[in-house]
């Protein structure tokens, strides 16, 4: 049985007047709709023209590529809103505004097809009957659905207020604009379902039936008065919001879209994931000028970034730079990029000459609307907790690194501590300044670990890195490794003092020509020994080599001309234990009577989502009781170390080892654990600089080995 039959009269009377009140589906009202129709989507088409053509004042930059895996991003991120629900009061929020217009519009669009198509053209009416009850419940149960998520972001926007919100007039106004569309749609429904004297079959429309009942206090002439203003009201306001979806605050609806559509397809796979763009070598001959100084040295890429912004601070709240109280907020660094380039894009397009052309520098010393201060971008760790949290998928580390760039390879300008570690890594190879012949004179006579130039059939080549072949607190960890190689009976060689830096502080530091010549010696050694495993305790190291140097070695030539080889697979030494552990080639016998908690390296976690291997080589500890920090896996805080920040002196500020190490204190840990050289002298110097007593830090390895049957 059909639940229209229930009320007894004819389908086609289970329905609504098209218009109603207004002149009917024939009036001339009707027609005067499709002008504001025009009107609002030439201002929309207008809007988005002008943004493009900014944008493409940045450089090229190919982001058209895998159109199937750029509309699967797009439905995860956008629709199915992947990033927003990490938080719950806001993913809420959001998702009722996002999924109640969504279901709306398809309400909507439903009236265009019948009343601008099937019945004009072929006289066919399929909005009745059952359809009718249906499609008018769905329209009144998510206009309310968005009301909620309206009412929770007033409450979040003027009551709470979180601070890293920034209320501007146009927040307010797109706010109340979304408001006066939901509610004039319930009054313009509730007083047609008044003047047609409550038709039984409107109970489907629950929402604007009940409030049609205090409206029926009016006269039929007052209540025909009334709807014609809501009606308008509602209307006028849903194509004011179609012709500003594309500007400001509104129009994060579209351009955030086109910014998941068109971002980098290289964050989805932890193979690739955050991978820095290298200056090709070859520019190093004849281009004039490195990184960015001027808004229109980014891709035009990243001029979209600024615009697909929504200011929501995800970013500056997961920042450890922000949250220990330096200049850097991530969400202002992008809007500082799009005043820029709203000031000076616009006057380079008109001007004969560009170069003549004098707005904001985007790089100033001192504070001012539309720049950067470099205390900003030399304060990002490179954590990438602000890529993860960001719901639209912007990419930040990426533009401080190029601004790193033009300081140093045009100006010259750096910090006294970070120009000795450049000369340290041109003259002997490693940060510290130690001779590069004592690399591998850290190594324990009782293993028997040859270098690859003595013996060069191997099961992996392990990259020291240059914390282990020099920090005597890194070299335990080294060595714990290798004896829990050496047990598992799996060949291990080293390069000794062939090996040079991975390159990863001078790349992230914006030094790329001195980053180009490490990581070209590394690869022609990799290469002459026919490296086909490699192993680092080093997240940086592991992440650099199996990333950038994938992708520079695509480019790069050789010292005799011929370009570089790449093809050897990268691991971490978490991975392998975890490997061994799991197949039972090592037996853990020895309990560690101990509480001990993770942390999550950026550039093993975020970076490579390593996430499971070392909790369960943990757990796997007799004895072993984990706990977890507040901040963890993907939201984990860093140490304060990477993005060469391990070689600069932190004077702004708390310091960022310390407020993490308090992260761990608070789990009640005796023991902490990393997985990381950086985040061991990190940690262990919070551990020590805050005096507390009951808390050591080791790394994996050591626990193992410690645990292991020997």
């Amino acid at each position: 049985m059909k639940l229209a039959d229930a009320y007894g009269v004819p389908i086609s009377e289970i329905t609504r007047e098209s218009f109603f009140n207004i002149g009917g589906p024939h009036g001339f009202m009707r027609w005067g709709i499709y002008l504001f129709m025009f009107a609002a989507f030439f201002y929309l088409a207008y809007t988005i023209v002008q943004r493009v053509l900014i944008w493409r004042r940045g450089k090229g930059e190919l982001r058209t590529d895998y159109p199937e895996k750029r509309i699967l991003a797009v439905i995860k991120y956008v629709f199915l809103q992947a990033k927003i629900f990490k938080e719950s009061f806001a993913g809420i929020m959001h998702a009722s505004l996002f999924f109640g217009f969504a279901v709306l519009f398809v309400v909507t669009m439903i009236i265009m097809v019948q009343d601008d198509f099937t019945e004009l053209f072929l006289h066919i009416r399929f909005i009745q009957g059952n359809f009718y009850l249906f499609w008018s419940l769905a329209g009144d149960l998510f206009g309310v659905v968005v009301f909620i998520g309206l009412v929770m972001a007033t409450y979040r926007r003027y009551v709470t207020k979180p601070s890293r919100l920034d209320t501007k007039p146009i927040d307010t106004f797109a706010i109340a604009l979304i408001f006066i569309i939901i509610i004039t749609g319930y009054t313009s429904e509730a007083m047609r379902i008044a003047i047609s004297k409550f038709p039984a079959w409107e109970v489907w429309s629950p929402f604007g039936y009940v409030l049609a009942y205090p409206l029926s206090v009016f006269s039929e002439a007052t209540l025909r008065g009334m709807h014609q203003f809501s009606w308008w009201t509602h209307m006028l306001g849903a194509f004011i919001f179609i012709g500003l979806v594309g500007s400001d605050k509104l129009g994060h609806i579209m351009i955030s879209s086109f910014n998941v559509y068109f971002g980098n397809l290289g964050n989805e796979s932890p193979a690739t994931k955050y991978r820095l763009n290298l200056i090709d070598p070859a520019e190093f001959e004849v281009a004039e000028s490195f990184g960015v100084s001027k808004v229109e040295q980014y891709s035009w890429k990243h001029l979209m970034d600024s615009d697909a912004c929504t200011r929501c601070g995800r970013c500056q709240d997961n920042c450890p730079a922000w949250l220990t109280e330096k200049p850097l907020s991530p969400k202002k660094v992008v809007n500082d990029i799009k005043d820029n380039m709203d000031e000076r894009i616009p006057k380079l397009m008109l001007a004969d000459d560009p170069t003549t052309v004098e707005t904001t520098p985007l790089i100033n010393e001192t504070l001012q609307h539309g720049s950067v201060m470099p205390d900003e971008f030399w304060s990002c760790t490179n954590c990438g907790a602000c890529m993860e949290a960001c719901p639209v998928n912007i990419e930040h580390v990426q533009k401080m690194i190029d601004m790193r760039r033009y300081k140093i390879l045009m100006e010259g300008d750096m910090a006294p501590e970070l120009q000795t570690t450049f000369m340290n890594l041109e003259s002997n190879f490693n940060p510290y300044g130690f001779a590069f012949a004592e690399r591998g004179a850290w190594l324990p006579a009782d293993l028997s670990v040859k270098t690859l130039a003595e013996d060069s059939k191997i099961d992996y080549l392990y990259f020291v890195g240059s914390a282990a072949s020099y920090d005597k607190r890194n070299q335990k960890v080294a060595a714990a490794f290798l004896k829990i190689m050496q047990k598992a009976g799996i060949k291990v060689g080293v390069l000794g003092s062939e090996e040079a830096d991975s390159g990863d502080a001078a790349l992230r530091a914006g030094n790329e020509y001195l980053f180009h010549s490490l990581a070209t010696q590394n690869l022609e050694l990799f290469s002459s020994y026919g490296v086909k495993k490699i192993v680092c305790t080093c997240p940086h190291d592991y992440n650099v080599i199996k990333k950038e140097y994938k992708k520079f070695a695509q480019v790069g030539k050789g010292s005799d001309g011929q370009p570089l080889k790449y093809g050897f697979a990268v691991y971490h030494h978490t991975q392998i234990i975890h490997d061994l552990i799991k197949r039972g080639v090592i037996k853990l016998a020895n309990p560690l009577n101990e509480t001990v908690t993770y942390h999550d390296s950026c550039f093993l976690g975020r970076y490579n989502e390593i996430y499971k291997e070392p909790r369960e080589i943990l757990k796997s500890i007799p004895g072993v009781r984990f706990v977890e920090m507040s901040r963890h896996h993907d939201a984990s805080f860093c140490c304060g170390a990477g993005g060469a920040r391990m070689f600069l002196e932190e004077h702004l500020g708390t310091r960022v080892n310390q407020f993490r190490t308090k992260d761990a204190q608070s789990t009640g840990a005796t023991r902490l654990s990393t997985a990381c050289p950086f985040c061991m002298t990190m940690l262990s110097d919070g551990i020590t600089e805050l005096d507390i007593q009951n808390m050591e830090c080791y790394d994996v390895a050591e626990y193992v080995y410690n645990a292991m049957e020997k």
